[in-house]
């Protein structure tokens, strides 16, 4: 139907002076412009369009006669109808290419109430069973759900809900807990560590897992450094083995305190390894994991995610999760969500919406849990390329330009408070030198600039889309001083080109862990701050993570690495911007809310109340 419905909205775009309804004349040779076809397929189509009732049609008669045509469908409802059929398939990139490409505004806001209503949690029968199902609008796209390769929270948050790790970190009581593995121990020296893995933990595709398994998706980090970032973690491992079916041992070259900690994060997920070592590129299209929902469906447009019924820590109460992809719709297209729909604001700019939904106070049937990470935004000075970032005295003029209140105050959204280093609060580990910091008059930075060895040469900046913002706030900021910049938008895609880092400057966001394992990810990953390090600097961050390893003591490894955020900070190699918040808003109806290390929702932990489900 599809082609038939392209054909008719082309036939009224052509004629859109035309009236429903009123015959006018035309030619097939005039047809056949508006199709770029031959005159026999016009042919062909008018007979398809007229068996639709979409048209009439007298042919002419006699050479040099015309035909007679007549609009009889209007065409904004056959577009809305096909619109909502396309989303309903899970065809939401041809739906919003249709709306796009015929689409009145009139329309387009037709078709986003009606898309606003269907969001949110829902109950069918489906095989005589009721089935619920939350279905929810992301303005992102899912760039891999290789829990290996994963580096944004969205895309981290869906790998967790499809594959499990060895064991779990419990953010609460700050402690590691079973999950493949029901018991391990380690031997005297502390450089063996065996794990024990449960019984009857089945794959999505239904194959029990092994050992195997586990030392494969192991080692396809450790021995995959040039694939993948997170393979510094297994720096400290010599070999993996599986003992039996049921039973893992590695070997370790020293002692390293966190090591436990390492395999609980979602990069270490366990991967079937025939599927992965038999066709990968495959795999990929339609991933198996031991996790507590299973993939269906994956495409540009949708992600769809269903409930997990053999689970081994139980399946979820959800049936099925629909996520919507709009990466090129505006956030305020959409409308109000219902109540019974649940929404994230990390990493979107829906605070101010969040806000709304909340603001009638104790009456009100929303609810809003603001979570404060260690999350900041930061802008990193490539040291692996030449260019004006070289110079420490360049890099001090740009921290003395960057006003962080003022960058706060004129972009807002969720940014809150300027950043000094990766924590906001005393308690947290806050340089109490922060606010003490001297800051120049314009011309004291004139000064720099002028003393530097900047002969006006442009300042290149990478930023991807959820930086764009600062990125062009610290343009208009350099240009009061005569800095030229220049802005790249940068991609998932490009982010990974081969060829070593070619800007000046990078913007990333970063939210920690409580511990310090999300901090050492970020010292110790090329896609952080590894482009920041002149050889000296990287020798002294592998000596810090080393002394970080060995330190049993919490206190005393965060002192290590307290130091070296010192010396990042008083040399300018990162300048910190602002801390930012996470904020979910959910009806009262929602129960079992839990909001993850990655700012979103549990999937596998939430449920509706039956009283206020919606058909």
């Amino acid at each position: 139907m599809l082609a038939a419905t392209l054909r008719f909205m082309e036939l009224n775009v052509h004629f859109a002076e035309k009236e429903t309804g009123k015959p006018f004349p035309v030619t097939i040779s005039q047809l056949a412009e508006v199709w770029h076809c031959t005159p026999r397929y016009v042919k062909q189509v008018i007979h398809h369009l007229r068996d639709m009732g979409w048209i009439d049609w007298e042919a002419g008669q006699g050479r040099g006669n015309p035909s007679v045509l007549t609009l009889k469908t209007d065409r904004d409802d056959l577009l809305l109808d096909e619109a909502k059929q396309r989303i309903e398939q899970g065809q939401v990139q041809e739906a919003m290419e249709l709306l796009n490409r015929f689409g009145t505004g009139f329309v387009r806001e037709r078709f986003m109430g009606w898309l606003s209503e269907g969001m949110g949690f829902s109950n069918k029968t489906v095989s005589d069973k009721l089935q619920d199902t939350l279905r929810l609008p992301v303005y992102r796209t899912i760039q891999t759900l290789d829990p290996a390769r994963v580096y944004y929270g969205f895309d981290s948050h869906l790998a967790s809900q499809i594959f499990n790790t060895l064991v779990k970190y419990d953010r609460d009581s700050r402690l590691i807990q079973p999950c493949i593995a029901h018991s391990w121990e380690q031997d005297a020296s502390g450089k063996v560590w065996t794990f024990h893995l449960k019984k009857g933990i089945s794959f999505h595709h239904g194959r029990e897992l092994t050992a195997e398994d586990a030392v494969f998706s192991l080692e396809r980090i450790r021995l995959g450094a040039d694939r993948f970032e997170s393979s510094w973690m297994f720096r400290d491992v010599v070999k993996m083995e599986g003992v039996d079916e049921k039973t893992l041992r590695i070997f370790l070259r020293e002692p390293n305190f966190l090591f436990l900690r390492f395999l609980s994060t979602v990069q270490t997920g366990i991967l079937p390894a025939d599927l992965v070592e038999g066709d990968e590129r495959t795999f990929w299209d339609n991933p198996s994991g031991t996790g507590p929902f299973r993939l269906s469906r994956l495409n540009q447009g949708i992600c769809v995610m269903e409930a997990f019924r053999d689970h081994f820590q139980g399946r979820p109460q959800l049936d099925r999760v629909e996520i919507l992809l709009f990466p090129d719709l505006d956030e305020g297209s959409l409308k109000e969500p219902d109540w019974t729909s649940v929404m994230s604001c990390q990493g979107d700019a829906r605070v101010a919406r969040s806000d709304f939904l909340i603001k009638d106070g104790e009456d009100c049937e929303w609810c809003k849990e603001e979570t404060y990470f260690a999350c900041s935004s930061m802008l990193v000075f490539n040291q692996q390329k030449k260019g004006p970032q070289n110079d420490p005295l360049f890099r001090e003029a740009l921290h003395q330009i960057i006003d962080r209140k003022r960058l706060i105050a004129e972009l807002g959204e969720d940014r809150i408070y300027p950043a000094y280093g990766f924590r906001s609060h005393p308690e947290e580990g806050f340089p109490k030198d922060a606010e003490e910091e001297n800051y120049l008059s314009r011309d004291e930075i004139r000064n720099l600039l002028a003393a530097s060895h900047n002969d006006g040469e442009p300042f290149h900046l990478s930023a991807n889309d959820f930086h764009k913002g600062d990125a062009f706030w610290i343009e208009r900021q350099l240009k009061e001083y005569g800095i030229n910049m220049s802005i790249t938008l940068e991609n998932y895609e490009n982010q990974e080109k081969p060829g070593g880092f070619q800007y000046d400057g990078r913007i990333y966001g970063v939210s920690l862990q409580a511990d310090e394992v999300g901090e050492l990810e970020v010292y110790l990953q090329n896609n952080y701050f590894f482009p920041a390090y002149d050889g000296e600097m990287a020798e002294k961050v592998w000596e810090t993570a080393e002394a970080v390893y060995r330190e049993p003591d919490e206190k005393k490894r965060k002192a290590h690495l307290k130091g070296l955020e010192s010396r990042i900070r008083r040399e300018n190699r990162v300048l910190f911007l602002a801390h930012k918040k996470s904020s979910t808003a959910f009806h009262k109806s929602v129960r079992g809310v839990n909001i993850n290390e990655f700012g979103w929702l549990d999937f596998d932990k939430i449920w509706f109340h039956p009283s206020q489900r919606k058909s």
